[in-house]
């Protein structure tokens, strides 16, 4: 038979959930001792998701960060960029990025090719907007090796690539003035966050995944990565790119020899 356990100072609600933690006693026979023989602790293991630790990175983001964040995660609809490879650059023209990224001879899409083929290949379009540039490419796997992306900033421009597909590969990377500052795949994981750099650290942290932690509550990946490109660009990524007719046919992948 079962005690009824006394918390003395609670309500009926705080006393019915402090139960479940509590030692269970068992209540002897009339004329036995008292003493309560203790039952050991039930193992309730831990939570199964922390909801708090996001909340947490949130408050100490700066106000323009959190800026940035709620831009790219807010978006709803036809807003949503979606999927494939998004290049920002700044200061810089569509032709001088069509130019770094594909050379002086790049082949143009034509009316009988579609935006992907085959498998093989895929299609870049640009936009201008403002003194930057948005590259993007649909499906994901034609993102630029790093050389190109380094290549892309030279002469004191910022370059940045975010990548997403149907595989679940991620990538975020960035350059500055010829030299990639830093550039990873599945830079979610703790390993690799652990070197972003200091001034996209505090949005980088929002989409961390520490595999050996709790199953913390983390930010979409992509959203962030969306915010710490225009963070160091200054260029705002647009579905309008989207709509510009004129593509240019890259392989797929692009660089898959290189170093990436």
């Amino acid at each position: 038979m079962l005690g009824v356990l006394a918390l003395a100072g609670c309500s009926e609600e705080q006393s019915t959930d402090l139960l479940s933690y509590a030692t269970i006693s068992e209540v002897p026979p009339s004329g036995e001792s008292e003493t309560p023989t203790q039952q050991p602790r039930p193992d309730i293991g831990p939570p199964s998701l922390e909801r708090t630790e996001l909340a947490t990175r949130l408050a100490k983001l700066s106000r323009s960060d959190k800026a940035l964040y709620h831009h790219y995660t807010h978006a709803k609809g036809q807003e949503r960029l979606g999927k494939g490879t998004w290049i920002l650059a700044a200061p810089m023209t569509v032709d001088e990025a069509r130019m770094r990224l594909l050379g002086p001879t790049p082949q143009p899409v034509t009316d009988a090719d579609p935006a992907t083929m085959n498998g093989e290949t895929s299609a870049y379009y640009f936009l201008q907007i403002g003194d930057g540039v948005i590259a993007w490419e649909s499906v994901g796997f034609s993102d630029p090796p790093g050389r190109l992306l380094a290549e892309l900033s030279r002469e004191g421009a910022v370059s940045a690539v975010v990548t997403q597909n149907d595989l679940g590969i991620t990538r975020f990377g960035y350059a500055r003035d010829g030299a990639v500052i830093v550039d990873g795949f599945d830079y979610v994981f703790i390993g690799d966050a652990i070197r972003m750099p200091a001034e996209v650290r505090d949005l980088a942290a929002l989409a961390w995944d520490d595999v050996d932690g709790p199953d913390d509550e983390r930010a979409d990946w992509f959203d962030v990565a969306m915010a710490m490109s225009e963070k160091v660009t200054g260029v705002r990524a647009t579905r309008a790119v989207k709509e510009v007719i004129d593509g240019y046919v890259v392989p797929m992948p692009w660089g898959a020899a290189e170093d990436g």
